[in-house]
């Protein structure tokens, strides 16, 4: 096809994975600077967004802003969204995170901002389906209701598996799928590891959720290094893997078809079967379906007692509104509107062999124990109505929490504190 035609996006987190506390490291101007060579090696037009490690340079800027302001000026972007025509009423739209010292939990939450919202859906209804319009969108991480894979221990667990995962509004982009029939593929990556899974690629209504792989050999959870390729016309779109790590005698690598959608009917055909790694590394989070047979309609007593917990998988709605489930062993939160998983209300370890009660019709979680009947726990809702317990604190608050410890010990060592008294 012609130059113009052809265009290249990078899903963001550029640096390197280890952090070294050197340039190169992930948010550092330097490894701006190697990816832009990177990226300008393959003479293509390009734009990108940013990732949560991109934001990471914690050593070499104090802010946000001032980290963020670094990622803009490398690539010579003026916003940190963007939105290119590349086709006949065809659009690609990005969203850039831009927080990770600022976040009130996770620094790993990739986080859109108000500014982003706004602008995003205002160009998104400018661009109407009924005037023939295809959008293509460009994230960190995916969004909740995408039905993608995501990783309960890693992402779930520590509250950024979502855009906006910790925010009120996380579901403001799944509202503008389901009400904008124009917006047809959302690409995220963020979760270092492959797409060979079949639930890389989801379909929830007019909109196909694609995941894609990572480059570098040193980031993929999985050692498998994949690309995806698009390649689209006016009805149908093709999805292509390249695998980095499957590479024939002469060194080239492999290309395979994927997905073929179309645009018009909203039908997906997947061209091959694929490699599920569904054991204790990479078990996907359940995402419960309203058919699925799982659903407690009432629950009213035990849900879970101590011999079925490590194998039952339910879900239930409590009396205001919240869902909860149990699942490999834990106890789930799920988000009420679109059933994607949240977070952990109770760990594995923490729940052990206890039995877990629903009891007051739906206002009260109990946990109890067989082998001490003086043990009763109530599970009671955080502050804001949530139940989900968010396990990972900011990232540099805890740094400089260690800094302080570090600084402390040297100090009481030096004055020696802790001489003995004669």
């Amino acid at each position: 096809g012609e130059m113009m035609r052809r265009y290249l996006a990078s899903l963001g987190d550029l640096g390197r994975k280890d952090i070294r506390h050197e340039p190169g490291d992930a948010g550092t101007t330097k490894s701006f600077e190697d990816a832009r060579a990177f990226l300008d090696g393959f003479g293509l037009p390009y734009d990108l967004v940013s990732g949560n490690h991109d934001l990471e340079g914690l050593d070499e800027f104090d802010t946000d802003e001032d980290n963020l302001r670094a990622w803009l000026a490398c690539f010579d972007k003026p916003t940190p969204q963007f939105c290119r025509q590349i086709g006949e009423k065809t659009l690609l739209l990005g969203l850039s995170t831009t927080r990770f010292r600022d976040a009130p939990f996770s620094s790993h939450e990739v986080h859109i901002d108000d500014a982003q919202i706004a602008w995003f859906l205002d160009v998104v209804r400018a661009h109407p389906a009924d005037a023939g319009w295809k959008i293509l969108v460009f994230s960190h991480a995916p969004i909740t209701g995408s039905q993608l894979r995501v990783l309960q221990e890693v992402h779930i667990k520590n509250g950024c598996a979502w855009l906006n995962h910790c925010s009120g509004n996380r579901n403001v982009f799944y509202d503008a799928v389901r009400e904008n029939p124009q917006i047809k593929m959302w690409f995220s990556g963020h979760f270092h590891m492959s797409h060979d899974y079949q639930d890389a690629v989801a379909t929830v209504g007019a909109c196909t959720f694609v995941q894609a792989g990572v480059v570098g050999p040193v980031s993929s959870r999985d050692g498998r290094r994949q690309t995806r390729i698009v390649l689209g016309c006016s009805d149908r779109i093709k999805i292509y893997t390249v695998n980095h790590h499957l590479r024939d005698g002469e060194g080239v690598a492999n290309l395979r078809l994927d997905v073929s959608i179309d645009v018009e009917k909203n039908e997906v055909e997947y061209a091959h079967g694929v490699e599920d790694f569904d054991h204790d590394d990479w078990f996907q989070a359940y995402v419960p379906r309203k058919e699925d047979g799982c659903y407690i309609a009432a629950p009213d007593g035990s849900v879970a007692d101590a011999e079925s917990l490590g194998s039952k998988v339910c879900w239930w709605h409590m009396n205001d509104g919240k869902v909860l489930g149990v699942h490999q062993g834990q106890l789930v939160e799920y988000d009420a509107e679109t059933l994607s998983p949240l977070g952990i209300v109770v760990s594995k370890e923490k729940l052990g062999d206890r039995e877990v009660l629903v009891v007051e019709n739906g206002k009260a979680i109990v946990l109890v124990s067989e082998e001490d009947e003086n043990f009763v726990e109530v599970v009671h809702p955080n502050e804001d109505g949530s139940y989900w317990r968010k396990f990972q604190r900011n990232k540099r608050v805890r740094q400089e929490e260690k800094a302080r410890e570090i600084n402390a010990k040297m100090w009481l060592k030096k004055n020696k504190m802790w001489a003995k008294k004669e």
